[in-house]
């Protein structure tokens, strides 16, 4: 297996194996989704869009893991830099406030009609955004001085045929790796029963992202916020 950041033509094969990965996962798939299987390439859509509207930020970096025989994309991640000192990875706050800027507004309001003209049938109109609103009940998690600056691991996903073999592994390295460069640390909201892989990598809980709408009925048990510090040399 190896990693490599993802380009924009990678986008689709990423939002397929997105689609697989997450496919009877409890959030994005049970709650937000209920109508994956009728409509599946409505939830391959959202994939696409969800990874396309962050695609323009430069503060996030996407990545993908490869099948070592056929090359095809096995699996996603992308991390983002938060924080008020944010490294602006494309090394030009020019282009970032010029290019940049008006990508992400023309990309947003195409996603905005998008969502308008070719609705997700796959999704919960009630639950859709439920991660989003649950947002303020937990963001303070990140608020502490030693915290705010950081790499969050906002997306992990690999195909379920390729479980097991490391792949997962080596897409959270690299984000811990960047973290340790710059002497910040590295966070994550855990799915359901992934707290432990995470733990192998060095995080642990400080809170949890299972509040609102997402405590709706106990219907999320994962969620727990991990933190990994940075390594004191």
């Amino acid at each position: 297996m190896s990693i490599r950041e993802a380009t924009f033509r990678d986008m689709r094969a990423m939002a397929q194996v997105c689609a697989a990965a997450f496919q009877d996962e409890e959030l994005f798939g049970l709650l937000m989704h209920p109508h994956r299987k009728e409509f599946p390439e409505d939830f391959v859509a959202y994939w696409q869009r969800r990874l396309l509207s962050h695609w323009f930020d430069p503060n996030r970096v996407f990545l993908v893991g490869l099948d070592k025989v056929s090359g095809k994309i096995v699996g996603v991640a992308y991390w983002e830099r938060q924080g008020d000192h944010a490294a602006v990875l494309d090394g030009s706050w020019i282009g970032y406030l010029g290019v940049n800027k008006l990508l992400t507004v023309l990309t947003a309001t195409y996603l905005h009609l998008l969502a308008h003209t070719h609705p997700n049938r796959a999704a919960s109109p009630r639950y859709i955004t439920a991660l989003e609103d649950s947002f303020p009940h937990f963001a303070h998690l990140w608020s502490s001085p030693s915290m705010v600056q950081n790499w969050y691991l906002d997306l992990l996903a690999t195909h379920p045929d390729y479980h097991g073999q490391g792949l997962g592994k080596q897409l959270v390295t690299w984000g811990v790796e960047e973290a340790d460069r710059e002497g910040v640390p590295a966070s994550v909201i855990a799915a359901k029963g992934k707290e432990g892989f995470y733990e192998k990598a060095g995080f642990v809980e400080v809170g949890r992202a299972n509040v609102g709408e997402l405590m709706v009925e106990g219907r999320i048990e994962g969620g727990a916020v991990m933190f990994r510090e940075m390594l004191k040399s």
